[in-house]
């Protein structure tokens, strides 16, 4: 009889294999449930504070990888310590309760956007509405914000580190590592399905601290102050959440319109009634509901609004036929806005579930109950790829995020709209004479010429800048421009202006005025760094030293899952489920990995893992992740890009369970790949400069490092950061 010992057995095999062991191991053991829970309650509370603290701390949004980058830190100092005799968790309970109170606290200061010219990052709101921060009666400087909040989140993940140390002493490495896998997908799909059930925060914050004293081993009298300190927090958690609504991405809170201020003649003018909402998100302003109906003697501003929006319409009898496509429809303004213009069919496409529920609930004139009217809740991209439609006029509305996408990136909800690749996209779904209108604020030069070049070069015109009429209440310009054959009449107001650099779906960043890292990045960067270092004091003296191939692959790993992150996203869009699927995905194929090391596949010579791994970053490398938009199966291109994106994983996971299983000095190798994520999460920050393709070469780069010293040392060696974290 012939054996199969092909890749297929040899998983299947060693999955079988490492699952027993893991069966045998927590049959006899009470530590299997506490580290389970131990798992869970770690990744549920780090997705739980970079929501929190983003919500309530406006310049958080923009920095979520910071807090990212200090759990991280945090839980590789604490495993470190779990040798010590003083035990961090303690702790856990106060620290956490101040975390939640802090992130309240600090809501009521304002936090300025750092001052430079490099970055455009959003805040005020537009003419009449008044000025950002003009409510708040003190400030707080940035570098001072983000020290605290990443000191203490370092010292929250510390404690959950050295718990979670605690329970893998004397344990074999493998099973704990499995069983903590299994306890952060957890912790995930826990906090992921508050999300899409659309709970309080309130909630959130109440199971966390049910998994904290269900699972944690305390002394009765610290048991008791932890309950005393949880039932405090949740008695100011439940009014503070209360006047808000909570999204996937945004805390929204609605502000009657009763009145403005008329910037020409300096006055507050009062209205005798509610004539719309203002939205404001996570403490910035974001967009107005509005009733823009013509009415005899109405004031300028919605004189001026409405010109703005329905702008886009004004050639709409010399258009050829088709409907309609919004993109950022929002509460729907720019979809009343077609409606009163036009009688086309529209289709009205948002990322923000909620934000959309506001407008068909609240919004004076019911744009989203008008039966032509069809309202699709997706990430604009996957929309724009997916749809058989060809459409007559397309209309971006503001589209300005007020957050980043995911803690692993530094980009924003929209930066993938705006890019070369998707207007091409627009382009294709235009029918032959066809209009596209941007509708965008520019308050920086740069910001204008990118836009209208970039129009210039993909669209078949000229790009018609259009401002609204004095007095301009609306902060707005409207971008116009069209697919050949184009209209007559048309007229080429601007040159374009070749010397402004391009977002393309590889380097993206349309509010980064050039490639590069912004200076007020760069201090943060250096303390994380420097901080991380310091996470080998809590080793012992003889030890105090860097595992390289520990270090390197810890920095590779963080750079791959960016990488993931961004390739996946820009395929199958970015909204938080596929943010959450991507996750997953990352955390299942480690536990197969680790698993599967168990057989036969664990057993093969470290150099023929390597090989593998560089084989499939090479292909992950060469084949982008457009090259799979045109799989029109969406079953086939989620295993495509399973295979080609995720597979570096699967093997990084085989090589780190070899490793780990012979290692000797778990606290040294703990420290340096601690640190060496640290250096990743870092090293993050370079696709500002060179895109996200060079992400990946530099992964390649740290895991031949890695495959060379751990040679060296005569050992195999390679291994995805250890530390909890939504992978």
């Amino acid at each position: 009889m012939r054996d199969s010992t092909g890749p297929r057995h040899s998983v299947i095999e060693g999955l079988a294999a490492g699952w027993r062991g893991v069966k045998a191991w927590s049959t006899d053991s009470p530590y299997m449930p506490r580290l389970v829970a131990a798992g869970m309650a770690t990744l549920y509370w780090e997705l739980l504070l970079i929501r929190w603290l983003s919500a309530w701390v406006r310049i958080v949004a923009y920095y979520t990888n910071f807090v990212l980058i200090a759990a991280f830190f945090g839980l590789g100092l604490g495993a470190l310590l779990a040798r010590h005799r003083f035990r961090l968790t303690r702790w856990l309970a106060p620290l956490l309760s101040l975390g939640i109170l802090a992130a309240l606290a600090f809501s009521q200061s304002f936090h300025l956007n750092p001052a430079s010219p490099q970055e455009h990052i959003w805040i005020g709101a537009p003419s009449g509405m008044g000025l950002a921060g003009a409510t708040y009666t003190h400030r707080i400087p940035l570098p001072l914000l983000l020290g605290f909040l990443y000191v203490l989140v370092a010292a929250i993940f510390a404690c959950f580190g050295q718990w979670l140390g605690l329970l893998f002493e004397g344990r074999p490495p493998l099973r704990a590592y499995c069983l903590q896998i299994v306890g952060n997908i957890l912790g995930i799909l826990l906090f992921a399905s508050f999300s899409f059930l659309g709970l309080s925060p309130a909630v959130w914050i109440l199971v966390g601290f049910i998994t904290v004293l269900g699972a944690l081993d305390m002394k009765r009298s610290d048991r008791l102050i932890a309950s005393v300190l949880f039932a405090g927090v949740l008695a100011a958690v439940v009014p503070a959440v209360r006047p808000y609504v909570w999204s996937p991405y945004y805390k929204i809170r609605m502000t009657p319109i009763t009145s403005i201020e008329d910037t020409e003649r300096k006055q507050i003018v009062q209205f005798p009634s509610t004539v719309g909402y203002s939205l404001t998100v996570n403490n910035d302003y974001h967009q107005m509901l509005l009733d823009l109906r013509p009415s005899p003697q109405e004031h300028p501003f919605f004189t001026s609004w409405r010109q703005l929006y329905e702008f886009p319409y004004a050639l709409d009898k010399s258009l050829p036929e088709g409907p309609i496509l919004v993109i950022g429809a929002g509460t729907g303004n720019d979809v009343m806005a077609a409606l009163r213009a036009t009688n086309r069919r529209i289709y009205a496409v948002d990322i923000d579930p909620a934000i959309v529920g506001i407008g068909r609930t609240y919004h004076p004139e019911r744009p989203y109950q008008d039966p032509r009217v069809t309202l699709i809740v997706d990430d604009a991209r996957s929309f724009m790829q997916k749809t058989p439609v060809r459409f007559a006029i397309v209309v971006f509305g503001f589209l300005d995020s007020h957050t980043l996408f995911s803690s692993f990136s530094s980009l924003r909800l929209d930066n993938f709209v705006y890019t070369t690749e998707s207007f091409r996209r627009v382009k294709e779904i235009l029918v032959p004479g066809g209009e596209v209108a941007v509708t965008f604020a520019c308050p920086q030069e740069w910001l204008f010429n990118r836009m209208s070049t970039m129009m210039d070069q993909v669209f078949d015109a000229p790009t018609d800048p259009h401002w609204p009429p004095p007095p301009a209440f609306a902060n707005g310009i409207v971008f116009r421009n069209f697919k050949a054959p184009v209209p007559a009449g048309l007229r080429p107001l601007r040159p374009s202006v070749a010397e402004a650099r391009l977002p393309t779906d590889d380097w993206p960043f349309f509010y980064l005025q050039s490639p590069r890292i912004p200076s007020h990045y760069i201090p943060f960067l250096l303390i994380i760094v420097g901080l991380g270092s310091l996470s080998l004091l809590g080793l012992p003296g003889s030890q105090r030293r860097l595992n390289l191939p520990y270090f390197f692959m810890g920095a590779a790993f963080f750079l791959l899952e960016t990488s993931n992150v961004v390739n996946l996203s820009l395929l199958f869009g970015s909204t938080w489920a596929v943010n959450v699927v991507v996750f997953l995905g990352i955390l299942c194929l480690t536990l197969v990995g680790t698993l599967s090391a168990s057989g036969r596949i664990g057993r093969l010579p470290a150099w023929s893992l390597f090989l593998a791994l560089f084989a499939s970053l090479a292909v992950s490398y060469w084949l982008p992740a457009s090259a799979l938009l045109g799989i029109e199966s969406m079953a086939l291109r989620v295993a495509a890009a399973s295979v080609i994106f995720l597979g570096p994983v699967f093997f990084a996971a085989v090589i780190f369970a070899q490793l780990i299983r012979g290692e000797e000095h778990l606290a040294q190798a703990y420290g340096s790949n601690l640190l060496g994520a640290v250096v990743g999460g870092a090293c993050e920050y370079l696709s500002l400069a060179f895109g996200f393709h060079f992400l990946l070469r530099l992964a390649f780069l740290l895991y031949f490092l890695a495959f060379l010293t751990a040679r060296n040392r005569g050992r195999t060696n390679a291994a995805p950061a250890i530390t909890a974290t939504p992978r």
